[in-house]
Protein backbone atom coordinates (compact mmCIF):
# COMPACT_ATOMS: atom_id res chain seq x y z
CA UNK A 1 0.00 0.00 0.00
CA UNK A 2 1.41 3.59 -0.43
CA UNK A 3 0.33 6.88 0.11
CA UNK A 4 1.74 8.41 -3.35
CA UNK A 5 -0.94 10.94 -4.27
CA UNK A 6 -3.60 9.90 -1.92
CA UNK A 7 -4.00 12.78 -0.04
CA UNK A 8 -3.10 16.33 -0.32
CA UNK A 9 -2.47 19.72 1.79
CA UNK A 10 -5.14 22.30 0.56
CA UNK A 11 -4.93 24.86 3.71
CA UNK A 12 -2.21 26.08 5.93
CA UNK A 13 -2.03 28.01 8.68
CA UNK A 14 1.40 30.02 10.58
CA UNK A 15 2.11 32.52 13.22
CA UNK A 16 4.82 34.12 13.57
CA UNK A 17 7.83 32.28 15.73
CA UNK A 18 8.13 34.30 19.11
CA UNK A 19 11.20 34.07 21.62
CA UNK A 20 8.29 34.35 24.64
CA UNK A 21 4.17 34.49 24.18
CA UNK A 22 2.80 36.08 27.14
CA UNK A 23 -0.68 36.24 28.00
CA UNK A 24 -0.96 33.29 25.42
CA UNK A 25 -1.63 29.97 25.72
CA UNK A 26 -0.73 26.94 23.96
CA UNK A 27 -4.77 26.05 23.53
CA UNK A 28 -4.74 29.56 22.66
CA UNK A 29 -2.74 30.13 19.89
CA UNK A 30 -3.74 26.39 18.62
CA UNK A 31 -6.98 28.19 17.95
CA UNK A 32 -5.59 31.06 16.43
CA UNK A 33 -3.90 29.19 13.58
CA UNK A 34 -6.17 26.64 13.45
CA UNK A 35 -9.05 29.20 12.48
CA UNK A 36 -6.64 30.54 9.66
CA UNK A 37 -5.57 26.76 8.00
CA UNK A 38 -9.56 25.81 7.83
CA UNK A 39 -10.35 29.61 6.22
CA UNK A 40 -7.35 29.33 4.05
CA UNK A 41 -8.90 26.22 2.93
CA UNK A 42 -12.27 27.51 2.55
CA UNK A 43 -13.70 25.05 4.70
CA UNK A 44 -15.86 25.94 7.87
CA UNK A 45 -15.12 23.89 11.09
CA UNK A 46 -17.85 21.55 10.65
CA UNK A 47 -15.91 20.35 7.76
CA UNK A 48 -13.42 19.32 9.74
CA UNK A 49 -14.12 15.70 10.83
CA UNK A 50 -10.66 14.68 11.47
CA UNK A 51 -7.97 16.23 14.05
CA UNK A 52 -3.98 15.41 15.11
CA UNK A 53 -2.68 17.43 17.61
CA UNK A 54 1.19 16.76 19.80
CA UNK A 55 -0.55 14.53 21.67
CA UNK A 56 2.32 14.74 24.17
CA UNK A 57 1.59 18.03 25.17
CA UNK A 58 -2.18 18.30 24.46
CA UNK A 59 -4.87 15.34 24.69
CA UNK A 60 -6.82 15.71 21.08
CA UNK A 61 -10.02 15.41 23.08
CA UNK A 62 -9.34 18.67 24.95
CA UNK A 63 -7.90 20.34 21.64
CA UNK A 64 -11.49 19.61 20.02
CA UNK A 65 -13.33 20.94 22.41
CA UNK A 66 -11.67 23.86 22.64
CA UNK A 67 -11.80 24.14 18.68
CA UNK A 68 -15.30 23.35 18.62
CA UNK A 69 -15.73 20.38 16.49
CA UNK A 70 -16.84 16.65 16.95
CA UNK A 71 -14.10 14.13 14.87
CA UNK A 72 -14.51 11.31 13.84
CA UNK A 73 -10.92 10.68 13.71
CA UNK A 74 -8.32 12.03 16.24
CA UNK A 75 -5.18 10.79 17.63
CA UNK A 76 -1.71 12.63 18.76
CA UNK A 77 1.58 12.54 16.63
CA UNK A 78 4.19 12.39 20.03
CA UNK A 79 6.97 12.28 17.97
CA UNK A 80 9.17 15.85 19.30
CA UNK A 81 10.26 17.80 16.49
CA UNK A 82 8.79 15.03 14.30
CA UNK A 83 5.38 15.46 15.00
CA UNK A 84 4.41 17.81 12.68
CA UNK A 85 5.26 15.70 9.70
CA UNK A 86 4.24 12.88 11.56
CA UNK A 87 0.98 14.44 12.10
CA UNK A 88 0.03 15.05 8.37
CA UNK A 89 1.03 11.67 7.77
CA UNK A 90 -1.09 9.93 10.13
CA UNK A 91 -4.05 12.51 8.80
CA UNK A 92 -2.86 11.32 5.23
CA UNK A 93 -3.48 7.44 6.36
CA UNK A 94 -6.85 8.57 7.61
CA UNK A 95 -8.48 9.78 4.46
CA UNK A 96 -6.78 7.55 2.60
CA UNK A 97 -8.42 4.65 4.62
CA UNK A 98 -11.92 6.80 4.81
CA UNK A 99 -11.80 7.22 8.69
CA UNK A 100 -12.20 10.83 7.91
CA UNK A 101 -12.72 13.77 5.39
CA UNK A 102 -10.79 16.60 6.20
CA UNK A 103 -8.19 16.75 9.01
CA UNK A 104 -6.78 19.15 10.94
CA UNK A 105 -3.11 19.10 11.73
CA UNK A 106 -2.70 21.47 14.42
CA UNK A 107 0.45 22.43 16.80
CA UNK A 108 1.44 25.31 18.83
CA UNK A 109 3.38 26.06 22.05
CA UNK A 110 3.31 28.79 24.22
CA UNK A 111 6.42 30.07 25.77
CA UNK A 112 6.84 32.40 29.14
CA UNK A 113 10.28 31.78 30.44
CA UNK A 114 9.55 33.07 33.76
CA UNK A 115 7.40 29.56 34.09
CA UNK A 116 9.14 26.55 34.19
CA UNK A 117 8.56 24.33 31.46
CA UNK A 118 8.87 21.31 33.60
CA UNK A 119 9.75 20.60 37.26
CA UNK A 120 12.97 19.27 38.12
CA UNK A 121 13.29 15.66 37.84
CA UNK A 122 14.44 12.66 40.06
CA UNK A 123 17.31 10.79 39.15
CA UNK A 124 17.24 8.72 36.59
CA UNK A 125 19.47 6.37 34.41
CA UNK A 126 19.08 9.66 31.95
CA UNK A 127 20.48 12.25 34.75
CA UNK A 128 23.02 9.83 35.65
CA UNK A 129 24.67 9.44 32.18
CA UNK A 130 23.53 12.17 30.51
CA UNK A 131 22.38 15.46 32.33
CA UNK A 132 24.46 14.81 35.35
CA UNK A 133 24.58 18.56 35.90
CA UNK A 134 20.66 19.24 34.90
CA UNK A 135 19.12 19.62 31.06
CA UNK A 136 20.09 22.71 28.90
CA UNK A 137 17.72 24.47 27.11
CA UNK A 138 15.99 22.65 23.93
CA UNK A 139 17.71 19.42 23.35
CA UNK A 140 21.14 21.33 23.73
CA UNK A 141 22.14 18.49 25.86
CA UNK A 142 21.58 15.19 23.75
CA UNK A 143 22.88 17.50 20.98
CA UNK A 144 26.02 18.21 22.49
CA UNK A 145 27.20 14.83 22.88
CA UNK A 146 26.26 14.05 19.40
CA UNK A 147 28.30 17.18 18.27
CA UNK A 148 31.47 15.73 20.42
CA UNK A 149 30.91 12.26 18.75
CA UNK A 150 30.43 13.35 15.18
CA UNK A 151 34.13 15.43 15.34
CA UNK A 152 35.63 12.32 16.90
CA UNK A 153 34.48 9.64 14.43
CA UNK A 154 34.68 11.99 11.44
CA UNK A 155 37.29 14.82 12.39
CA UNK A 156 34.69 17.56 11.99
CA UNK A 157 35.38 21.07 13.08
CA UNK A 158 33.83 23.48 15.53
CA UNK A 159 34.76 26.02 12.11
CA UNK A 160 32.82 23.59 10.26
CA UNK A 161 29.72 23.09 12.66
CA UNK A 162 29.40 27.20 12.79
CA UNK A 163 28.57 27.78 8.81
CA UNK A 164 26.01 24.99 9.15
CA UNK A 165 24.31 27.69 11.71
CA UNK A 166 25.36 31.17 9.69
CA UNK A 167 24.07 29.38 6.42
CA UNK A 168 20.73 28.83 8.25
CA UNK A 169 20.37 31.90 10.26
CA UNK A 170 20.87 33.64 6.55
CA UNK A 171 17.80 31.51 5.08
CA UNK A 172 15.61 32.78 7.63
CA UNK A 173 16.77 36.60 7.68
CA UNK A 174 13.39 37.31 5.15
CA UNK A 175 10.88 35.25 6.53
CA UNK A 176 8.66 37.11 8.19
CA UNK A 177 7.31 34.64 10.95
CA UNK A 178 10.98 33.92 11.96
CA UNK A 179 12.35 34.79 15.21
CA UNK A 180 15.44 35.69 13.75
CA UNK A 181 14.35 37.75 10.77
CA UNK A 182 16.77 40.70 9.78
CA UNK A 183 18.93 39.44 12.00
CA UNK A 184 21.99 38.09 10.69
CA UNK A 185 25.28 36.83 11.87
CA UNK A 186 28.97 35.82 10.90
CA UNK A 187 31.19 32.91 11.40
CA UNK A 188 32.93 35.09 13.74
CA UNK A 189 30.17 35.73 15.53
CA UNK A 190 29.01 31.88 15.84
CA UNK A 191 33.16 30.90 16.79
CA UNK A 192 32.91 33.77 19.49
CA UNK A 193 29.96 33.35 20.85
CA UNK A 194 30.51 31.47 24.67
CA UNK A 195 29.94 27.68 25.04
CA UNK A 196 26.65 26.54 26.31
CA UNK A 197 27.12 22.48 26.89
CA UNK A 198 30.40 22.11 25.15
CA UNK A 199 31.08 21.74 22.20
CA UNK A 200 27.71 23.70 21.14
CA UNK A 201 27.80 27.22 21.63
CA UNK A 202 25.53 30.05 21.92
CA UNK A 203 24.98 30.83 18.36
CA UNK A 204 24.48 27.07 17.49
CA UNK A 205 21.57 26.18 20.25
CA UNK A 206 18.28 24.95 19.72
CA UNK A 207 16.08 28.16 21.13
CA UNK A 208 12.96 27.45 22.90
CA UNK A 209 10.35 29.90 21.32
CA UNK A 210 6.75 30.02 21.45
CA UNK A 211 4.43 29.80 18.26
CA UNK A 212 1.85 27.47 15.73
CA UNK A 213 0.87 25.71 13.01
CA UNK A 214 -1.46 24.05 11.07
CA UNK A 215 -3.14 22.21 7.64
CA UNK A 216 -5.89 20.85 6.38
CA UNK A 217 -5.50 17.30 4.70
CA UNK A 218 -7.88 15.96 2.81
CA UNK A 219 -8.34 12.96 -0.05
CA UNK A 220 -7.06 13.74 -4.06
CA UNK A 221 -10.18 13.30 -5.17
CA UNK A 222 -11.87 16.70 -3.06
CA UNK A 223 -8.90 18.28 -3.38
CA UNK A 224 -9.11 18.40 -7.19
CA UNK A 225 -12.04 20.59 -6.30
CA UNK A 226 -10.17 23.01 -3.81
CA UNK A 227 -10.05 26.29 -4.29
CA UNK A 228 -6.49 26.01 -4.08
CA UNK A 229 -4.10 24.20 -6.06
CA UNK A 230 -3.44 21.10 -3.85
CA UNK A 231 0.00 20.37 -2.62
CA UNK A 232 -0.11 15.84 -2.65
CA UNK A 233 1.91 14.16 -0.42
CA UNK A 234 4.25 11.70 -2.55
CA UNK A 235 6.00 9.95 0.32
CA UNK A 236 6.17 9.75 4.07
CA UNK A 237 8.40 7.61 6.52
CA UNK A 238 8.32 7.26 10.01
CA UNK A 239 11.24 5.87 12.56
CA UNK A 240 12.38 6.47 16.35
CA UNK A 241 15.44 5.04 18.16
CA UNK A 242 15.71 5.43 21.90
CA UNK A 243 15.64 8.37 23.67
CA UNK A 244 18.83 8.39 25.16
CA UNK A 245 22.02 8.63 23.85
CA UNK A 246 23.89 5.69 25.28
CA UNK A 247 20.99 3.59 24.65
CA UNK A 248 21.62 4.01 20.45
CA UNK A 249 23.90 1.56 18.28
CA UNK A 250 25.19 4.53 16.79
CA UNK A 251 25.16 8.29 18.19
CA UNK A 252 25.83 9.84 15.23
CA UNK A 253 23.08 8.47 13.01
CA UNK A 254 19.29 9.38 13.37
CA UNK A 255 16.29 7.27 12.89
CA UNK A 256 15.91 9.36 9.41
CA UNK A 257 18.56 6.66 8.04
CA UNK A 258 15.97 4.15 8.43
CA UNK A 259 12.45 6.73 7.62
CA UNK A 260 13.77 8.51 4.20
CA UNK A 261 14.63 5.59 2.29
CA UNK A 262 11.16 4.66 2.99
CA UNK A 263 9.71 7.72 1.84
CA UNK A 264 12.20 8.09 -1.24
CA UNK A 265 10.71 4.93 -2.18
CA UNK A 266 6.74 5.49 -1.79
CA UNK A 267 7.38 8.79 -4.13
CA UNK A 268 9.21 7.27 -6.89
CA UNK A 269 12.20 9.90 -6.38
CA UNK A 270 15.83 9.45 -5.02
CA UNK A 271 17.85 12.63 -3.18
CA UNK A 272 18.97 13.56 -6.14
CA UNK A 273 15.64 14.97 -7.62
CA UNK A 274 15.82 16.90 -4.44
CA UNK A 275 15.45 20.69 -5.22
CA UNK A 276 14.85 21.85 -1.67
CA UNK A 277 15.34 20.28 1.96
CA UNK A 278 14.71 21.21 5.12
CA UNK A 279 16.10 19.47 7.98
CA UNK A 280 15.20 20.35 11.48
CA UNK A 281 17.65 22.02 14.01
Amino acid sequence: MTLRGEAAIIGIGELPTQRSTPGRSMIGLMGDVARIAIHDAHLRPKDIDGLVTEGGSIYPGFASEYLGIRPKFASGSSMMGASGPTGVLLAAMAVQNGLANNVLVVIGTARNPAIPVSPPGVPSFRSEFEDPYGMSAGANTGYGLIYKRHMEEYGTTEEQFAKMAVNQRFNTLENENSVFKGQAITHQDVMESRYVNYPIKLLETVMPCGGGAAVVVTSAERASASFNKPVYILGAGAAADPLVGWQRDKLTESPVARSAPTAFAMSGYTPRDMQFAQFYD
